[in-house]
């Protein structure tokens, strides 16, 4: 009878740990919300939606790169999607909380 006791115990504490950490989880990487997605055209920190707005107008009003630097940029990072048969990126890439999301063809993220 004990036996079954400290079994289920430890089952209750393991069920526990795992719950509290996910809930963690959870909360440290909140998803975007609405006023994100509203939002998205005036702040400059991320980018959660296409065209960088609802209207998807494209623009940003940052002005560290501008006509006259434009030409001088260079990439900073090459990224390989695969070989010719993936086809390669397929939409802009978006920005939330310092990660950057990227989605490739195959429904690959």
């Amino acid at each position: 009878m004990k036996e079954w006791s400290k079994t289920r115990s430890a089952r209750s504490l393991t069920l526990s740990v795992i719950a509290a950490s996910v809930l963690a989880w959870g909360s440290a990487s909140a998803g975007v919300t609405d006023a994100d997605i509203v939002n998205d055209a005036t702040t400059t920190g991320d980018v959660v939606s296409f065209g960088i707005g609802t209207q998807g107008q494209r623009y940003s009003p940052l002005e560290q790169v501008n006509a006259g630097n434009v030409g001088n940029l260079v990439p900073a990072w090459p990224m390989s999607y695969g070989g010719e048969k993936q086809r390669g990126q397929e939409a802009q890439p978006l920005v939330h909380d310092g990660r950057l999301f990227v989605t490739a063809s195959y429904s690959r993220l």
